[in-house]
């Protein structure tokens, strides 16, 4: 089961691997953003999400996120980047363990997200990570 914090430390790697920098990274224990990237084209801000609680003070410590909570982690998620997007000066993205719940919740806004331009970072449990959604909005998309 990933943790929120090896979600970060895995899309941290593809992100350096990709150019560009880390100006920040958050813990699951630490308030702000997640991620602070920065590139040639500018900041972007990530909102990572793990597959279970990683907090040993919690009832569910150890063990996968029920389906409700995935629902609600990743309905915050989005709207953390919906807010940055809206802000207008950064490029947002989520980034979320590689597995069926989370997948099933992305797919059914998936087109939304690609329509405003909000990156989604899966990572399996290798802590391989992946970018499955551009940091530009659709043009096409978004002119009809």
């Amino acid at each position: 089961m990933l943790t929120e914090d090896q979600v970060v430390d895995a899309v941290c790697r593809k992100l350096e691997g990709d150019g560009y920098s880390i100006e920040q990274r958050a813990l699951a224990t630490q308030h702000g953003h997640d991620i602070v990237a920065r590139n040639d084209h500018g900041l972007l801000i990530i909102e990572a999400k793990g597959a279970g609680s990683s907090k040993a003070v919690t009832k569910r410590y150890g063990k996968e996120f029920s389906a409700n909570q995935v629902f609600d982690h990743v309905a915050k998620a989005i709207l953390k980047a919906l807010r940055i997007v809206s802000a207008g000066n950064s490029s947002a993205g989520v980034a979320l363990p590689d597995n069926a719940s989370h997948r099933r919740e992305i797919e059914m806004v998936a087109h939304a997200l690609e329509r405003v331009g909000i990156a989604v970072y899966w990572v399996d449990d290798l802590g391989d990570a992946q970018v499955d959604a551009p940091l530009e909005p659709n043009a096409e998309a978004s002119d009809t």
